[in-house]
């Protein structure tokens, strides 16, 4: 039986990290770039997908990135489920 991998991803979202809280029009008063934790976009998936599964997502993240900017910047990873 050949392992199965899961396809994950992480996105990088803005933290306010002002005590008061302060936010003015959508600005923070002091904010920084945090990591969210990582979620399970596609599970199950087979040794000879994976590597096209990855393509499409990075790929898609790119264009998500070129159209809204580094905002919508994500990681991906394979984590294997079935040795």
């Amino acid at each position: 039986m050949s392992p199965t991998y899961t396809i994950e991803r992480r996105a990088r979202i803005e933290v306010n990290t002002d005590p008061q809280r302060r936010c003015y029009n959508g600005c923070h008063f002091s904010s920084e770039f945090q990591w969210t934790n990582w979620e399970t976009l596609n599970s199950n998936v087979s040794e000879e997908t994976l590597d096209d599964k990855l393509t499409f997502w990075r790929e898609l993240n790119d264009y998500a990135v070129s159209q809204r900017g580094e905002s919508a910047k994500c990681e991906f990873r394979s984590v294997i489920t079935n040795p």
